[in-house]
């Protein structure tokens, strides 16, 4: 008998040993950019989940990404905004689907509003994350996705890719539970073709048909740019800077871009294109979130 009970004692030690070995990459601070950036979740909007690294050519150094990610969430979307930016050293769906996974896990409260940000190749890799967790539904506080330039969905095809979590492409410029993405097009530069009926929003006026946007409609674009020698003038804003129009037949967002075609690989201003939108994500992010906030407390008047 007291074979079976030390058996049962040592089997019990390695369970507990292996338990506590088993640790994330993310439980230590120095695997995010930024995480929580200071501000308490209860005087937070809402919490901001940013995957996103600087073109090749900025540099990759620990200080250029870091510069990078703030210029593309704190000074965008303000200091009422709660950010994590996870440092992902080997980009893949499988450490972005662990990121997102540790932050639902371990800082979101249930139900507190959250938006998710990334752009090109890191929104396919955060579209596919988002399908293989768990939480993210309007009745979590998940208000939308922001994922310009991912790979061309359409309309149909984001709802099945979701349709357990009730989650949609974005209508218009109110709803909620959605994914918010362009394939953009600077200055009608020659782009590959599109699937019929790419889904495509236009981030000045929310709609989703031709109807064109103005510069003026632009509240501002919010630029890093690291070949300035004083840091103080690598980031750069610019109102009214563009304006925007989606093309149905070619199944784009065109852009009318003012300055010289930098960074713009086959069309596209190169991991930049939430840049050129800026303020107006993050004044939609705000308004989608005040209309989750409201819908609630209306129903909490029922």
């Amino acid at each position: 008998m007291k074979q079976f009970i030390y058996c049962l004692i040592a089997a019990s030690a390695v369970l507990t040993f292996t338990g506590c070995s088993s640790t994330s990459p993310y439980d230590y601070g120095t695997n995010w950019l930024i995480r929580e950036n200071d501000i308490p979740q209860f005087y937070a909007r809402y919490d901001l989940f940013y995957i996103g690294k600087a073109p090749a050519g900025y540099g990759d150094t620990h200080d250029i990404q870091f510069n990078w990610t703030k210029t593309h969430t704190n000074d965008i979307f303000g200091r009422g905004v709660r950010v994590f930016a996870p440092e992902i050293q080997e980009p893949d769906v499988k450490n972005v689907t662990a990121a997102l996974e540790y932050y639902l896990e371990n800082f979101h409260k249930e139900g507190h509003p959250f938006i998710l940000l990334a752009e090109g190749k890191s929104a396919d890799l955060l579209y596919s994350a988002m399908q293989k967790v768990d939480g993210i539904n309007v009745e979590n506080g998940f208000i939308a996705a922001y994922l310009p330039d991912m790979q061309p969905k359409t309309a149909a095809q984001i709802a099945e890719d979701f349709y357990w979590d009730g989650l949609k492409a974005a209508a218009n410029a109110d709803d909620c539970g959605v994914i918010v993405t362009w394939t953009s097009c600077i200055n009608n530069e020659k782009t590959a073709e599109m699937p019929n009926d790419v889904y495509n929003i236009n981030p000045l006026n929310w709609q989703t048909d031709s109807t064109a946007a103005t510069a003026a409609e632009n509240i501002k674009a919010v630029f890093y740019m690291p070949e300035h020698k004083n840091i103080f003038w690598r980031k750069v804003e610019a109102k009214n800077f563009s304006g925007a129009v989606i093309d149905p037949a070619k199944g784009v967002l065109n852009i009318n871009c003012p300055l010289p075609l930098l960074h713009v690989v086959n069309g596209r201003f190169t991991n930049n294109c939430i840049s050129i939108f800026a303020g107006n994500i993050a004044a939609n992010a705000d308004r989608r979130t005040k209309n989750l906030i409201k819908a609630r407390e209306w129903k909490s008047l029922k």
